[in-house]
Formats: structure tokens, sequence, C-alpha cells
């Protein structure tokens, strides 16, 4: 099976142009020849890469190799056993497991095709079962059909220097890879040649191990094993080893589908919030705001992208919100920061941040470019839509059912007046609490008013100011 290109397409071209786990204790010893040691670490993470590659295999590798760092774990094997998938995930896994300051091992657990194998040339070393097989990584679009030939020249040269970069310390492996690629290639070492010209090269685990050069080395292979236990026994120099395995769950793919709906999330959070406001107390738009806005973040922590600062920040800032509706509404002393304290979890929750450990992880604004852009086009969406909303859904009847005769069940049944009455400049007395908004009455009718600044209590004297869409902005009189 060839990879899946279509989704990385452009992104390749502008290149080339400018959870939990669960530990098991293993201690039965094993034997094998011409494998290396992990050394004195004998702690493991193990990560499956199991099906198709995309971008919850992305999440879950980004996640698994996240946590390694974090908790100190010597070696990340990937448990592999996988058709192939897309190229853009799989150039971001390449760069995810070059990021891990340890040892990184791919089990090739029946079989590694396609994406797979490429993955798997980058990691430290390659131990296969008796019976796995590895190759067959040409580029095709997402249709599964060939690509043009200009378009393969450049995605072929793009990709041999990628894997000669990631490789380049083991003598074969770059051209391994590129005969399971390029069919135009022929692999050849010395007088033997190992893959001809018009064939994908495929490897069985013995041909993977077959031997060349002076001192001797395996094309690719650095072991055969019956299991996973055999190869943590092996890693782990026959001492007791601790491995944990990462389990993929359902939330993986709940997580790539709510951060692809990222800005969407972001704008109806926006325009839920728009439109509480615009009514009095706290009622169904505040709730659906406040639950997208923790949607969005949710995503993108399970994803792998973010720990659990954002959410913190995100609760402080609700906080510093309800502090400003209750004690000093309209004031902004406690919106403003609150308001803050919102955007930054937002966007922190959608930056790829590393634990501290990393190797050459520094902070950079390539870090939050997408996140920003994701924040930017949400709140544009949303406030091209509050402006259409403003200009006619107060004229519709979803506006009466939903704000206005909502705010009046708990007053009167007595009809809101709709039209536009002259009524600025008028005296009017507030009939329910305004916090800032409410209701008033200006001659025995009732209206929509908000006040600027402040708050109001029932029953007091009020001036109307001037009328917007939603409503009247009035002021206290001061007696």
């Amino acid at each position: 099976m060839r990879i899946r290109f279509f989704p990385l397409l452009c992104y390749v071209f502008s290149l080339i142009s400018g959870l939990d786990g669960q530990t098991l204790q293993n201690s039965e010893p094993a034997s094998l020849s011409d494998v290396s040691s992990a050394g004195n670490d004998a702690t493991f993470y193990v990560i499956p890469v199991q099906d198709q590659i995309g971008q919850p295999t992305l999440f879950a590798i980004r996640g698994g190799v996240k946590t390694a760092i974090a908790e100190g774990y010597g070696t990340v094997i990937l448990d592999m056993k996988t058709p192939g998938g897309r190229l853009d995930a799989t150039l971001e896994i390449m760069e995810v497991l070059d990021r891990f300051p340890g040892k990184t091992v791919t089990f090739v657990n029946d079989e590694a095709i396609s994406a797979g194998a490429i993955i798997a040339s980058v990691t430290d070393e390659i131990y296969f079962t008796d019976k796995a097989v590895i190759g067959s990584a040409e580029p095709v679009t997402g249709q599964g059909e060939d690509i043009n030939e200009s378009m393969k020249r450049k995605l072929m040269s793009y990709l041999n220097a990628k894997m000669e970069a990631y490789t380049e310390e083991y003598p074969y492996r770059s051209d391994v890879i590129r005969a399971m690629m390029d069919p135009d290639f022929e692999f050849k070492i010395g007088d033997a040649v190992i893959s001809p010209e018009g064939e994908l090269l495929n490897l069985t685990a013995k041909r993977a191990h077959e031997t060349f050069g002076d001192p001797p080395v395996a094309l690719l292979g650095s072991g055969i094993v019956a299991d996973l236990d055999e190869l943590v026994s092996i890693l782990s120099s026959n001492t007791d080893p601790t491995v944990t395995k990462f389990e993929a769950t359902w939330s993986l793919n709940l997580a790539q589908f709510i951060v692809s709906l990222a800005p969407f999330l972001l704008a109806v959070a926006v325009i839920s919030v728009y439109v509480e406001f615009q009514s009095p107390g706290f009622g169904i738009f505040g709730i659906v705001g406040v639950v997208f806005f923790l949607i969005a973040i949710f995503g993108h922590n399970v994803a792998g992208l973010s720990g659990h600062e954002p959410l913190l920040l995100f609760v402080i800032g609700i906080a510093l919100l309800v502090l400003e509706i209750v004690v000093a509404p309209g004031v902004l002393i406690f919106a403003i920061p609150g308001f803050v304290f919102l955007m930054v979890s937002l966007v922190w929750s959608m930056a790829d941040v590393w634990p501290a450990e990393t190797p050459d992880f520094t902070w950079s604004w390539e870090m939050f470019e997408r996140p920003i852009q994701n924040l930017l086009g949400g709140t544009l969406m949303g406030i091209v839509l509050i402006l259409v909303l403003a200009r006619f859904l107060p004229k519709t009847f979803i506006w009466d059912r939903l704000v206005l005769k909502e705010s009046l069940a708990v007053e009167s049944d007595e009809p809101v007046a709709q039209e536009a009455v002259g009524i600025v400049g008028e005296m009017a007395i507030a009939t329910t609490d305004l916090v800032p908004s409410g209701q008033i009455e200006v001659h025995g009718k009732r209206y929509e008013a908000k006040l600027e600044f402040g708050t109001a209590r029932k029953g007091v004297p009020l001036r109307v100011v001037s009328k917007r869409d939603f409503g009247y902005i009035v002021e206290e009189v001061q007696s």
C-alpha cells in the first residue's frame, strides 16, 4: 500500500519551493544475537501504531512522547501493525519522535507498510517478529492514484532529503527507504542488487537482517523477537523493567474532530456570549458559550497539544467575569483581565507546547501562529454573524421566544412593545433589576434596556438615552 499524498500536496510544495497506561512487570529472560542494549534505564513507554495512520495516530504518539519525557522514561517503543496512511501526519510524527531525548524503538508486529515504514526508519532501532514485513512506501493521492510526474519528482526529492537527514548515521537506511518509495531507483550494495529498477522494495524480517559491508551491518533490522515481552526483556538487559502502555481510546477520534472545528466552536461561543450579555440574567446562551469554550480547550488537551495550564487559566478568567457581574457590573475592573485570561487560555490550549525537559524545545512565535489564526478566524466569524443577528434577529419570532418572552415570564404576561417608538429622552422605571440588562417601563409599556455602566435595582427611576437594535440604553437619574 502506498502513502496517501493529497492532504500534504500544498504543504510539501511550499517546503520544496521556498492516555493513561498500565504497568507491567517482565522478568523472564530471553536471548537474541546482534542486538543493542538500552543501557541501565529499564523504563519503557509503549505506544500502539495500529491500522491507518492519520491525525489520531499523531495525537497518540505526540501525547505519549510528551508523557514519556515528562515522567522520565528511557525508551519509547512503537508497537506497529499498519498498512500506511497520510503523509502529512507521518512527517509530523517523524518530528515528534526526533524530540525524544532517549531511545526510540519500532517493533514491527507483523507489518509496517507505506507510512509505517517511513516512521519506523527514523527510530533508533527496528525489531521484527519472524513473519513481519516492511516496505511499499510510494506516495499516491488521497484517492490512491498516481501523482503526476512533475510533482512526483519534487516530492521524491524532498522525501529523499528528509530521510537522509534523519538516517545519516545508518549506512543503508536512506537507500532502503528510497527503494521502498521510488520504483525507478535501483538499490545495489556492491554487486548485490537489493531492489531492481521498476519494483518497490519490501523486506521480510529475514531480509531486513541481511548484512553487508565490513564490518557487517544489517540492512534495516536490529533483531527478531517473538513478542513485545521478549523485546522488553532484551532491551532491559534482563533486569526487571517497568513498562507503561499508552491506551488509545475513542477520545482521540473525538479530539481530531474538535480540533478541526476549532474556529467554528469559537464563533458559536462568541455569539452565545454576546447574546447572553444582551439579555437579563444568566441563561441558555451563557451556558452554551462557556461549554463551547471548554470543548475547544478539552479537544486540544486530549490531542496532546496542551497540559492543564490552559484549563486553569480559563477557570480564572470565568471567575473574574463572574466577579464583574456580581460585584462591579459595568466597571470592567474584573472583566478586562478575565477576558485576557480566556483568550490566553484558548491560544495556549491550541499551541504545541512540550515539557521543559525536551531537547531543543524553545518557545517561539511559530508555535502560536496557527492558534492565533484559529482564534481570530473564529472571532471574525462570530462578529459577522453577530452583525447579521443584530440586523435581522430582533424582527423575528425567534428573538421573542428566546430572549424577550423568557425575560418577562417571571414578572408579567404583558406584551413587550416591539415597535421603535420615540421614547428617547423620556423618563422610565426599572421593572426588573438591570445588571446591566433588564426591563424598563415607559408610558405603561415595557422595553428591553441596558445600562452602560453599573447596575440598577427594580423601581429605580431612569432616563432613556438612545436606541439600539437589541433595546434601549438608559442611565440612572440622580435625585
